[in-house]
């Protein structure tokens, strides 16, 4: 199996983003346009004439390489319109150059890899392609009540909050932001919101208060009928009245019907496994595939990937 590994310059982005666009399991985070917000060198491995594509992200860190993520939530991994064997995946993964580098990636749900060693994480998603009443109906009771509180607490809900907006809501002291992002991964995500808001596969919603004071926002980003909640902030008052309860209940309201998938594994609340079951989302597992064959010394240096 001959798998290419292309620098930056050598990759044919029309190609790449066909070969994305026309994937299975194609994701938003593979497109050229998102991969170049988060590492504009990117580097990538492709079997053939793109039938097979693998995007890398790296940074250079004590002149060693580290392949990895670049930002919460993103998974990667292999991606074509063709079978994704387990041996493929493998045989990729081993065709990332190891020597004198860190790799820390995370897998798409469709890479399944039980040969290597790896460490298995969940994320939850809600098929949306039914009737508001059917999905609704299917909500745990204390997923109503919580629905209920947050319209007794005259939470509303607003779609087109600005993107400066929401990212210094989420930068107050007292707003939880989920997932977690560093100072440069917000300025990346600045630039994926102003993307996706400026070519229609964004968008934002608010939940106010009765007094009209922003509580809860999350940004949306939708591609090939797949739907992720990228980013979710709170403060007090919309945890205490559970404005995401009623935000994501929105969210299900005006999509429902439509041959999308809602990933929610970044909601806030105050049990968010309780909301996730509440909902009636499923559980899936994900691989994380993660070696170190740096020399010892660099081991200690070089952590936390």
């Amino acid at each position: 199996m001959n798998i290419k590994y292309l620098k930056n310059n050598e990759i044919n982005l029309v190609r790449w983003d066909n070969c994305i666009n026309n994937a299975f399991n194609g994701s938003v985070f593979a497109y050229s346009w998102y991969l170049n917000i988060l590492c504009e060198d990117w580097s990538a491995l492709v079997l053939g004439d793109y039938k097979y594509v693998m995007p890398l992200l790296h940074k250079t860190k004590f002149r060693k390489t580290i392949f990895h993520t670049s930002m919460p939530g993103v998974r990667l991994g292999v991606f074509s319109n063709h079978l994704i064997s387990e041996d493929i995946v493998k045989q990729f993964i081993q065709s990332i150059p190891h020597k004198n580098s860190v790799i820390s990636t995370s897998l798409n749900k469709f890479n399944k890899l039980t040969s290597l060693k790896t460490k298995n994480f969940k994320t939850y998603e809600l098929d949306l392609i039914q009737s508001y009443k059917k999905i609704s109906e299917k909500y745990s009771g204390n997923f109503q009540e919580e629905l209920s509180c947050a319209k007794k607490n005259k939470i509303t809900i607003i779609k087109g909050l600005l993107p400066n907006d929401l990212i210094s809501f989420s930068q107050k002291k007292y707003s939880k932001i989920n997932p977690k992002y560093s100072k440069n991964d917000i300025q990346k995500l600045r630039m994926i919101i102003a993307n996706g808001i400026r070519y229609g596969s964004g968008e934002i919603y608010g939940a106010y208060t009765a007094e009209n004071n922003l509580c809860a926002a999350g940004f949306f980003i939708k591609s090939k009928r797949k739907v992720h909640l990228l980013l979710s902030t709170i403060n007090k008052t919309g945890l205490k009245s559970n404005a995401f309860h009623l935000l994501i209940d929105k969210y299900i309201e005006v999509h429902s019907e439509k041959d999308l998938t809602l990933n929610i594994e970044n909601i806030i609340s105050n049990n968010n496994i309780e909301f996730y079951s509440g909902t009636g989302a499923f559980e899936y597992k994900f691989k994380h595939y993660y070696k170190n064959k740096l020399p010892w010394i660099y081991k200690l240096l070089i952590k936390n990937y």
